[in-house]
């Protein structure tokens, strides 16, 4: 009677482990339809019955070479809260975030909330309610310098970046009052309002010739921020960039994440 009582519970188990195989090639399907590229989901149950009880320990997002257009995920709040993620993490690489390139990002978000049912019977997660946890994006110098050259077009028509620990420095050609002139901007990449990156206490040169104050605030003006997560990326909500670490080569921006709310309108 015991062996027969294993065979059951072996079966279950089986049949369990192949639902849960089902709902992650579904979940990777429904995400690479969204936003292309090559797509995986891995799901860790909280528990031998967090399968059926909607408790998922860990569920992870990989994913590479694909194009968003803001936020990948957005909440559903009118849907159940029957079934909870423990840990929602994403790993990201080459990601392009509209005209901006991330060689990678991370983010790990805590007590997720979905509906539970949907998830079993259609093998699709609609999430209902999010928490709030670590975030990092690592863009190169070269990719920053591309999207500020397409951002600034066509006013900008050459631009390089040299990141390093200590200070940033963008140099190009812009025209000027209808002539092409050369600039060179030195300054220190700082988030502003977690919304905003800016090239901070900027020295401004044209043509090698250093600028009154009030011309460079001007052009400090007009070159910050250079990103703006809302305009320029499409993220109205879901990241707020609390510090930037500089090193060679790089930077990334560090903050925090969440499951955005629908835009409002849509």
């Amino acid at each position: 009677m015991k062996r027969e009582w294993v065979a059951v519970v072996a079966i279950l188990l089986t049949l369990g482990r192949g639902a849960l195989r089902e709902i992650e090639k579904t979940a990777a399907r429904e995400i690479q339809q969204r936003i292309g590229g090559k797509i995986s989901v891995r799901i860790e149950l909280d528990g031998a019955r967090g399968l059926t009880e909607g408790k998922i320990k860990r569920l992870t997002v990989r994913a590479q070479g694909f194009t968003l257009d803001g936020f990948p995920f957005t909440l559903e709040p009118e849907r159940p809260k029957s079934g909870h993620i423990r840990r929602f993490v994403m790993y990201l690489q080459d990601a392009r975030l509209r005209g901006l390139r991330a060689e990678t990002a991370w983010a790990e978000i805590p007590d997720i909330y979905y509906d539970r049912q949907l998830a079993l019977s259609r093998r699709i997660f609609r999430l209902s309610d999010t928490g709030v946890g670590p975030a990092e994006i690592v863009v190169t110098q070269n990719d920053l310098a591309d999207y500020i050259r397409r951002k600034y077009a066509p006013y900008i028509r050459e631009v390089r970046v040299n990141i390093t620990p200590t200070q940033t420095l963008v140099e190009g050609v812009t025209v000027l009052l209808t002539s092409e002139v050369r600039f060179r901007a030195t300054g220190v990449l700082k988030p502003r309002e977690g919304r905003y990156l800016d090239l901070a206490e900027a020295q401004i040169e044209i043509e090698g010739a250093e600028l009154p104050p009030q011309a460079v605030e001007l052009l400090r003006q007009w070159l910050n921020p250079i990103i703006d997560l809302e305009r320029d990326l499409g993220i109205y909500d879901g990241l707020y960039v609390d510090s930037v670490v500089s090193e060679a080569g790089r930077m990334r921006a560090v903050g925090k994440a969440w499951i955005p709310a629908p835009k409002r309108g849509e």
